[in-house]
């Protein structure tokens, strides 16, 4: 029987209420939804690290990001071989992933992204041949080699392809008006990655100065984000990003998600003397980040997510809620695990779910997204939400649910 972690878990509670809600009349209002999706496009191309080989064809795997970093310092001064092997190719980014995970569901998306210039990159047409999918690309995409592991991933990312990006050279290729059209039609918007695109603050100014003057009812729908990893850009840069977003917050509500790595980072920037060192089960660490975090961004929802656990919390609101995620120490997918979590809470918000309840449902689309490596659809999602608690109390690395046993 599961028991609550800390005074915040709401998860038992979410589950029963959750259940009545997930039918037909919910997804029927999430076909009727549109989201924005900017500003990206990658080409992911996804490995497993090779320890040893057995033969030819069996080999062991380094299992955790650890294992690879012990055997890279037993080499330093000299030299190594780093053997790699191909998991798949795949379309990547926010804006294909988001679109990807949206699209599965019955929402409609418009990617407005780095996809092919001047026609759209092959390993992107699969989402150009959905019927409610509708693309605009004005740049070729960046490409990243993600390496991955039972206890995270590693990614490797050239943004040659990015590093002229800027308003003036999106103008040139969409004229502002589709811009405006697209937002007028859409119930959210959404932005990633803040800390991998030096440009994207001023772009949000742009929005700010040149866009959402001319959308009717902002405050009626959401600007969610990604920032991306944060370790690279300079303090002085996140300051001036997260002023940008309390100016957004002014006119349309801002959801941010970080995950917990990425909350620790943000966290660092307010309060740089704390030396807390991250531990990803440990409930009250992330519990009084999350209440300094909203205290101090000043935005509607932040959420705080990891592979045990998702929390949201709300502006003007003392309380937080915390939903423990089903966790699995096997994933066989990581990259890309953050937008279908992110997808998910935009759906339960979208379908009027409440903000424990949305959370639940980013946890549910990101859990058979890790297992399986594909984006679930609306059955798949109901079925992995039936037997969510199972998955609570079992690392079940399979899906869907059939037995542990099996």
């Amino acid at each position: 029987m599961y028991e609550k972690l800390n005074r915040y878990d709401c998860t038992l509670e979410t589950y029963n209420s959750i259940q009545k809600k997930i039918n037909f009349k919910f997804q029927k209002i999430l076909s009727s939804k549109k989201v924005f999706l900017a500003l990206d496009g990658y080409i992911d191309t996804l490995y497993s690290v090779i320890k040893t080989h057995k033969d030819q064809k069996n080999f062991i795997r380094f299992n955790t990001i650890k294992d690879l970093a012990d055997h890279l310092y037993k080499i330093q001064g000299s030299s190594g071989n780093i053997e790699i092997k191909l998991k798949k190719q795949t379309s990547g980014g926010f804006v294909a992933n988001n679109g990807k995970a949206l699209s599965a569901l019955n929402i409609n998306v418009f990617l407005f992204g780095a996809l092919g210039f001047p026609k759209i990159n092959d390993i992107f047409k699969p989402l150009k041949i959905k019927n409610n999918i509708d693309i605009f690309t004005y740049k070729n995409p960046a490409h990243t080699i993600g390496l991955e592991f039972d206890d995270g991933k590693i990614m490797l990312s050239d943004y040659q392809n990015f590093s002229q990006l800027n308003w003036k050279y999106i103008t040139k290729r969409i004229d502002s008006e589709i811009i405006i059209n697209r937002i007028e039609q859409s119930d959210a918007i959404g932005f990633g990655y803040w800390g991998l695109n030096p440009e994207l603050n001023n772009i949000w100014r742009e929005l700010l100065d040149s866009i959402f003057p001319s959308i009717t009812n902002l405050n009626k729908k959401i600007f969610f984000l990604d920032l991306g990893d944060i370790k690279k850009r300079i303090k002085s840069d996140i300051l001036k990003m997260l002023q940008t977003l309390r100016d957004i917050e002014k006119k349309i509500p801002v959801l941010l998600s970080l995950n917990d790595q990425e909350a620790i980072d943000l966290f660092h920037i307010f309060d740089s003397t704390n030396s807390m060192k991250l531990n990803k089960i440990k409930s009250s660490l992330f519990i009084e980040v999350s209440k300094r975090l909203i205290k101090e961004l000043k935005i509607s929802y932040l959420i705080i997510h990891s592979p045990y656990f998702a929390i949201v919390s709300i502006k003007n609101n003392e309380n937080l809620f915390w939903i423990t995620e089903g966790f699995t120490s096997k994933p066989s997918f990581t990259v890309s695990a953050g937008d279908h979590f992110l997808s998910g809470v935009i759906a339960g918000f979208l379908g009027k779910l409440t903000p424990p309840e949305a959370i639940l449902l980013g946890n549910a689309l990101t859990a058979i997204f890790v297992r399986t490596g594909e984006s679930a659809n609306f059955n798949q999602l109901k079925s992995y939400i039936a037997n969510y608690m199972k998955y609570v109390e079992e690392d079940f690395p399979h899906f869907p649910y059939d037995s542990p046993n099996t």
